[in-house]
């Protein structure tokens, strides 16, 4: 339990940083704004409360043709991948654990899931992305433990509109 705590902790902490250190200064705006990359400006953008800093994000933003809804869908991708390379770590170092403690289980459990569903992503009433399960055949939402162990890609619906 101790582990799980450890590691829940640690893949906090990893998050915070990841996310973290692609920010920007204004110092290093102001200085040379197209070395900064399109990250760490809408990550700037979106985390800043000083509005001169944020007016002169948006200039650079507005120069390199990025709205301040493709920075928040940037910023969610790249807060879904940091999310899963730690959940994989700490996956990982949950079976080094068992492996040298001996806990494995055995045996073979079929997956809460069938092959009917796929996961879409769609906006929903508020203009915000979110995603849900669906029944292939007839489209309709179904409950998420419906596409449990499922890649949350959205090739099956690729229309952003429900």
């Amino acid at each position: 339990m101790e582990i799980g705590r450890r590691a829940a902790a640690s893949a906090a902490v990893v998050f915070a940083l990841a996310s973290a250190s692609c920010t920007t200064s204004q110092e290093a705006l102001n200085k040379n704004p197209q070395a900064v990359s399109t990250s760490a400006l809408c990550r700037s953008y979106a985390s800043t409360s000083d509005q001169s800093f944020r007016d002169g994000l948006y200039t650079e933003l507005v120069r390199r043709s990025v709205t301040p809804q493709q920075c928040a869908d940037m910023i969610r991708k790249q807060n879904q991948a940091i999310a899963a390379g730690v959940a994989i770590a700490a996956v990982g170092a949950a079976i080094a654990v068992c492996s040298n403690n001996n806990c494995g289980g055995g045996g073979y459990g079929r997956p809460n899931h069938y092959q009917g569903s796929d996961w879409d992503e769609f906006y929903n009433q508020y203009g915000q992305l979110v995603w849900a399960c669906r029944d292939i055949s007839s489209g309709q939402f179904v409950d998420y433990g419906n596409c449990y162990g499922k890649a949350q890609t959205d090739w099956r619906w690729p229309a952003k509109y429900a």
